[in-house]
């Protein structure tokens, strides 16, 4: 089987989380997968390069446009129609087109122009099926077909890299949280991530709590910073992920933002009255988010507000629920600060959630490829006389990430001509001051 992965990175370097979703299918699938990023320069991010004509003509059973691709669209429409333009010849592919997204809140109406351009025939979502018939209401549900999928999935190497950790970092942090301050536009249960940080610390100030709680940008973790912050914490806090407000067209963005940067005090009622009246609910994409999974591996206890976690988390059993309207939030922090349960808590959901296999990119895998092949007329075996063009091809898209570090962190640190004469000049000065000096002495 023959698959092509098409992607755009929007940013360097990927998120941990991103690179293993985006290269699961090279390292859990059997078959020969080749991958193009359509921004694979520095230089073009904004330009729509042909695809080059190798991948024209190897016979694919599967093309797969990744969630990368799609988030062309929050760019603009002109943004979009380039690359739509780099690979819109693929429509008319033999092949099974298939289409993952995620952020399906925003632009909706430009991912169902995605999926009715390039012919898509299977949608991997992570909304319900009755959620993806609002979403997707442009779309022909009779020839997409539509399967939800996670957000994310465990690593197996994450789970190798966390018991190592797990050796040598202490959990010296009672409470710990990071997140974004996310927009009102997204919805009450967005804003909930934000609300959450400021009851929580203030109870651990009440408990006399040790917390590391933030949701500053200057705060964020990055790489390999994020797992050891998950190792030195024993609770996590935390709100299942996701939006309650369809913004289809995008318009409740730009409004949204224009009001939030003439009222930025404003609260969350009022921003809801100017932007979206009576629009917060109508949507239900809520999404158990891959830090769910990661506290699971790190064995750090989560403290959550209730939700379904897609019916793989329960409270109680998996993780200590909090109320929405946070009525138990006493309750919860004695719970934590006598420390009871948390071993119980953990070793379930490492057990049912991480042993299982259940929610491993394994599992992701084999999903996508069983579901697309039920759309193929056959599938044909990778051709030996391709072979030369694979190893080509994973050759360029491993030279693509390093010239893209090499423009993205070498670069801008190497000193430019400005700087030699910046410094010779100051130095020059101080060179002459200590002469001037050395002489009024004599």
């Amino acid at each position: 089987m023959n698959i092509l992965i098409l992607y755009k990175c929007l940013g360097f370097p990927l998120r941990t989380t991103v690179n293993e979703h985006l290269y699961s299918f090279r390292r859990y699938s059997n078959a020969r997968c080749y991958y193009y990023k359509l921004d694979h320069r520095v230089d073009s991010f904004n330009k729509a390069e042909p695809i080059p004509d190798y991948l024209n003509n190897i016979d694919f059973d599967l093309i797969i446009y990744h969630y990368g691709f799609a988030s062309s669209r929050w760019a603009g429409r002109e943004f979009l129609d380039l690359t739509l333009n780099q690979v819109r010849h693929f429509s008319k592919s033999k092949a099974v087109k298939a289409l993952i997204t995620q952020d399906e809140y925003k632009n909706s109406f430009e991912l169902s122009h995605i999926i009715n351009e390039l012919n898509i025939q299977v949608v991997f979502t992570l909304a319900t099926m009755e959620e993806a018939l609002k979403i997707f209401d442009e779309v022909d549900h009779n020839k997409v077909k539509f399967h939800r999928v996670l957000t994310g999935y465990i690593d197996p190497k994450s789970i190798f890299r966390s018991r190592l950790r797990s050796l040598f970092i202490k959990r010296v942090i009672d409470v710990g949280y990071r997140a974004r301050n996310l927009p009102q536009w997204l919805g009450r249960h967005g804003y909930m991530k934000s609300q959450i940080s400021d009851v929580f610390k203030k109870a651990c100030d009440k408990y006399s709590i040790n917390n590391d709680i933030s949701i500053k940008p200057e705060d964020t973790l990055f790489g390999n910073k994020w797992p050891k912050f998950l190792h030195k914490c024993k609770y996590m806090i935390g709100v299942e992920g996701g939006a309650t407000v369809l913004d289809k067209y995008g318009e409740i963005w730009k409004k949204g933002s224009e009001y939030l940067k003439q009222n930025p005090n404003c609260s969350f009622e009022e921003i809801e009255q100017e932007c979206f009246p009576g629009l917060d609910g109508k949507l239900k994409l809520i999404n158990i988010s891959p830090r769910h999974l990661e506290c699971c591996v790190t064995k750090t206890c989560q403290v959550m507000l209730e939700s379904t976690f897609n019916d793989i988390l329960i409270g109680g059993k998996h993780y200590i629920a909090v109320k929405n309207d946070f009525s138990n939030l006493d309750e919860v922090m004695m719970q934590i600060k006598n420390d009871v349960n948390r071993k119980k808590i953990v070793n379930n959901a490492y057990k049912d959630i991480v042993l299982s296999g259940k929610y491993s990119y394994k599992t992701f895998v084999e999903f996508v490829t069983n579901k697309s092949a039920e759309l193929a007329f056959k599938i044909n075996k990778p051709k030996l006389t391709d072979l030369h063009l694979f190893i080509y091809n994973r050759f360029t898209d491993w030279l693509s990430w390093k010239i893209d570090y090499y423009f993205f962190i070498i670069k801008p640190r190497i000193p430019t001509k400005w700087y030699f004469i910046t410094m010779a000049t100051k130095y020059g000065k101080l060179i002459g001051l200590n002469k001037l000096k050395l002489l009024l002495n004599k």
